[in-house]
């Protein structure tokens, strides 16, 4: 960590700084003070992943209004820098919780999340795809056209994509909710209003739910939503977010290799 960044943020008395992700979309740090400990975000690459670092801020600068993400205490647009609260408790993915009441928490959380009414643009998953793609034919150009010709395939799908929004995470792993003493999810980095079907489909893959975890975090999202899931339109989004999460990984490795 760079002692100019210390020197400029709002706060004294550092005591300690700790790396925890060395990334390619970010590096993270923790920051013991005195009194308080923070977490400062540095943002590495955004064009490959098509991120809107300004909409992230405002995003959970809002979340926090709704008690659902860590306060932004400090925002450099210029350097690419946010400090924000830390979270001390677990995440639900180590919290000492049996699997079926994280899958309740991790539906309640998503259920929360898609009725919250935020300002926010609609989020584009075509212009996603097309960009993952055109900055994967930079390093394979071959590898790039297998996904168009995969997603091609999609295409009536990703045309009814937002149809009806709902404002999103689309990254809902469960070591990004903390849930004490209220829930508190971060990195929202690909938030906005987008598809609720997306959302659960990824969300389901993220964390890696076999399939009897996968029916009952849908029940738990009905229960909690009050929203009739339709298993076979699930099942045909999730096989869109195999394909993206292929992608963006194929992409992430690229990319990991020219940053290290």
């Amino acid at each position: 960590m760079r002692q100019q960044w210390l020197e400029n943020l709002p706060i004294r008395g550092v005591i300690k700084t700790e790396p925890l992700l060395r990334g390619v979309a970010n590096n993270v740090y923790k920051i013991t003070t005195t009194q308080e400990s923070y977490i400062l975000k540095q943002f590495r690459f955004d064009h490959p992943y098509g991120l809107d670092r300004d909409q992230e801020v405002r995003v959970q600068q809002q979340l926090a209004q709704h008690q659902l993400a860590p306060e932004v205490i400090h925002y450099d647009v210029t350097q690419g820098l946010v400090l924000q609260s830390f979270l001390k408790d677990p995440d639900l993915g180590h919290a000492k919780l049996s699997m079926a009441d994280k899958l309740r928490e991790l539906a309640d959380v998503s259920a929360r999340i898609h009725r919250l009414s935020i300002d926010v643009s609609v989020w584009s998953l075509r212009e996603r795809l097309r960009r993952y793609c055109s900055q994967l034919a930079e390093f394979d150009s071959e590898r790039a056209s297998h996904y168009r010709k995969r997603l091609d395939s999609f295409r009536k799908l990703l045309d009814s994509f937002a149809a009806h929004p709902v404002f999103c995470h689309n990254d809902l792993g469960m070591h990004h909710i903390f849930i004490s003493p209220t829930p508190r999810v971060i990195d929202w980095e690909y938030a906005g209003l987008g598809e609720r079907y997306f959302d659960l489909a990824n969300t389901m893959a993220v964390n890696q739910l076999e399939l009897p975890q996968r029916n009952a975090f849908i029940n738990a999202y009905e229960a909690a939503a009050g929203f009739t899931v339709q298993r076979d339109t699930l099942e045909s989004w999730g096989e869109v977010v195999a394909v993206v999460n292929q992608l963006w990984y194929e992409l992430h490795h690229h990319l990991q290799r020219i940053t290290y």
